[in-house]
């Protein structure tokens, strides 16, 4: 009897075994499909695989795909990632990755409660620049600005909003840098506040014996606001290396969020004081 039970927990361990061995990747189709696969290499457009078996690469679309489950458990949405977001030209060549190069993304910026996207370019080149005032304190060096705007447009975005649509793994390859900076800027309006100021000039004239009285004043208005900025900085295989909030003390200006990304800049890993 004995004999018997350890034969067949021989025989199941060896099944358990057998099927780990043989266990695959599956990808799922948008169309229903469902493929037993070795998933080789995920990448920006494409996702590169082999069948069971087989050394032969194949190459499908991230936009046909909805999902991959691992042989290891772990599951990869991809539909609705991509849901909204320009296809990278085919014609798109990924620059060469500098792992120790850092690039300024643009910043979200929404203004009482509307995108205000040229803001965001604005705090991104504002940030870019007071880098590069004093770039010997900067321990990496940083991609030009108008570089990375210009490769992000030829990858088919836009706006600090698209970058929602990528994983920050892509963005890094899209740009070719290894060190990612961004963030959201909110400013709402909080009140206008309002001051006078006045003087005022006695004149006798002591041949008609009068006196005349002139009074002269000013008065000044100026719009306050609610400033928070969101700074966060990444690596080039998507792991957040800062991630803060601010909010600039007496944000009395619109674009008084310069003193926060000021702040922020000077307390990264990457600068010295």
């Amino acid at each position: 009897m004995k004999y018997s039970k350890l034969l067949s927990l021989f025989f199941i361990v060896m099944f358990y075994s057998a099927n780990a061995q043989n266990a695959s990747d599956e990808i799922f189709m948008t169309n229903g499909e469902t493929i037993a696969v070795k998933v080789l290499r995920v990448e920006p457009n494409t996702i590169t695989y082999s069948y069971i078996g087989e050394d032969l690469e194949n190459v499908v679309k991230k936009e046909a795909v909805h999902k991959i489950t691992f042989k290891s458990g772990r599951e990869q949405l991809f539909s609705q990632s991509t849901t909204g977001r320009q296809s990278i030209s085919p014609d798109f060549e990924f620059p060469t990755m500098k792992s120790n190069e850092g690039a300024v993304l643009p910043f979200e910026f929404v203004f009482d409660g509307t995108e205000a996207p040229e803001e965001g370019f604005e705090a991104q080149e504002y940030y870019y620049h007071n880098l590069m005032r004093k770039p010997e304190r900067n321990t990496i060096t940083y991609q030009d600005v108008d570089v990375t705007l210009k490769r992000l447009r030829e990858a088919g975005i836009t706006k600090a909003n698209d970058l929602r649509n990528y994983e920050m793994t892509e963005i890094a390859k899209i740009v070719g840098a290894g060190v990612l900076v961004t963030g959201k800027i909110t400013v709402d309006y909080r009140s206008t506040t309002s001051s006078s100021s006045g003087s005022s000039t006695t004149k006798v004239d002591t041949k008609k014996k009068k006196v005349k009285t002139y009074s002269s004043g000013s008065s000044r208005s100026m719009d306050e606001f609610d400033t928070k900025v969101l700074f966060k900085i990444y690596d080039k295989d998507g792991n957040k290396i800062v991630d803060v909030n601010r909010v600039p003390f007496m944000a009395t200006t619109r674009d008084n969020y310069i003193t926060a990304l000021n702040y922020l800049m000077k307390r990264t890993p990457y600068y010295q004081k």
